[in-house]
């Protein structure tokens, strides 16, 4: 089990329980204990303020981070106007009420996209909860970074640190068990396996949860608005698509795996030209260094869909791959490995998009679209499908409301005076 917070004298608490004994085992469950038995703060506390804005500064200040743009998005949505937006909504949405944190939030961040866990543990923190925060020991650098800056704040904000606890172990039931006893509130960001697996462990009798399984995402394009589009409008439409659909190697749940081209099939011909020739030159001058082994396995999963029988084609490039189809089933979706692969399809109207939707859509992103369109979409919906519509550029934005969890509704509790 490593440490990450708190610090000791060498500057991190590390090392393998069975390597170093019985003293280590006793000392990291008396560190948990320690954070559990702390008081909560009261949600929107001001030193929880000063801390999140002390990231942001962090990230902002270091030329280090700037060549991972999600985590200078991250430093953007922590900066203190933000912050003083979401304690106004919050603020509207109690008034008058009696509004406490929940006590002990245990968050499990998932592997693939480890920095994830910033935005439920900020959260939680913004509720006044303390917080025991699981993730994965894989060494990515972004994590590192993020922990990095973390570590500064924790330093200086006593009240945060006092209530934190961000650890790394191997999948030990035992570990998870004992965490799992001791919390209020349980935060499982992972795939289907990993959250059936933590599912199992038993929580204390109050306590609730919240998870964030496998998810799949698409963007719908109306292929006229971009033959119409002018020069400014189509580099800055190129621009937002590549945030969405190349960050954290295309494998967030909201980063859109389908793209669906709505119009008729010249306007659809002409305009996907003109999108993946604006994709390609941009890559080429913004390129992402995936692994040889991610590509080898995009390229193995393109030809291996494209026996399938609603697969029309299968076009691998240098910067990507695409693969046309005249429908998507759970075999195409379950595969997707990520890394610039992108599923296509071809509608004449929005709303034939419905039938094709899965339980596991998360993000809708668009082009080309009015409210008015959307609203009639959204109300035609008819699984549980899709909980969030929003513009291309904006599919991995963090918001308060995930999954359709209104995240400090469920990290927090009222109490009722009659």
């Amino acid at each position: 089990m490593n440490f990450f917070w708190p610090k000791n004298g060498d500057g991190k608490i590390s090392g393998n329980q069975d390597e170093v004994g019985t003293s280590f085992q006793t000392k990291w469950q008396e560190t948990i204990e320690e954070v559990v038995a702390m008081n909560p703060l009261k949600p929107f506390h001001p030193e929880v303020l000063l801390f999140l804005d002390s990231i942001s500064k962090t990230i902002f200040g270091d030329r280090s981070y700037r060549r991972f743009p999600e985590l200078i998005a991250l430093a953007y949505w922590l900066r203190k106007a933000h912050l003083v937006e979401m304690q106004e909504l919050f603020n509207n949405q109690t008034n008058s009420k009696i509004v406490l944190a929940r006590g002990v939030a245990l968050h499990f961040a998932p592997s693939n996209v480890d920095t994830i866990f910033v935005y439920s543990w900020v959260l939680s923190m913004l509720a006044g909860n303390n917080n025991i925060i699981r993730i994965s020991g894989q060494k990515q650098v972004q994590t590192e970074l993020l922990l990095h800056a973390i570590m500064i704040g924790l330093e200086k904000y006593q009240e945060v640190a006092n209530r934190t606890v961000i650890l790394t172990y191997d999948h030990d039931i035992e570990t998870s068990k004992y965490l799992s006893e001791r919390c209020d509130v349980r935060i499982i960001w992972g795939g289907d396996n990993t959250v059936k697996a933590i599912r199992a462990i038993p929580l204390a009798p109050l306590a609730i949860e919240l998870t964030f399984p496998d998810r799949f995402s698409l963007s719908v394009i109306e292929a006229n608005t971009i033959l119409k589009a002018g020069e400014e409008d189509f580099a800055d439409f190129i621009h937002r698509f590549y945030n969405d659909g190349f960050w954290f190697a295309q494998m967030a749940c909201s980063s859109p795996r389908l793209i669906v081209w709505i119009g008729n099939d010249q306007a659809i011909k002409a305009a996907g030209e003109l999108f993946w020739n604006g994709i390609d030159n941009y890559l080429n001058t913004h390129f992402i260094d995936y692994s040889p082994a991610l590509q080898v396995q995009k390229l193995a999963t393109g030809y291996l869909l494209s026996g399938s029988d609603n697969v029309q084609y299968f076009s691998h490039q240098k910067n990507f791959s695409r693969i046309k189809v005249d429908s998507i089933d759970l075999e195409i979706r379950g595969k997707h490995c990520g890394g610039g692969l992108f599923i296509e399809l071809s509608l004449q109207k929005l709303n034939d998009l419905i039938p094709y939707l899965d339980d596991k859509d998360q993000t809708l992103s668009y082009y080309g679209f009015k409210r008015t369109e959307l609203v009639d979409f959204a109300k035609k919906l008819q699984n549980r499908g899709i909980d969030r519509i929003v513009p291309i550029g904006q599919a991995l934005n963090f918001e308060g409301i995930w999954d359709g969890y209104d995240l400090l509704f469920y990290l927090t509790r009222e109490i009722v005076i009659r």
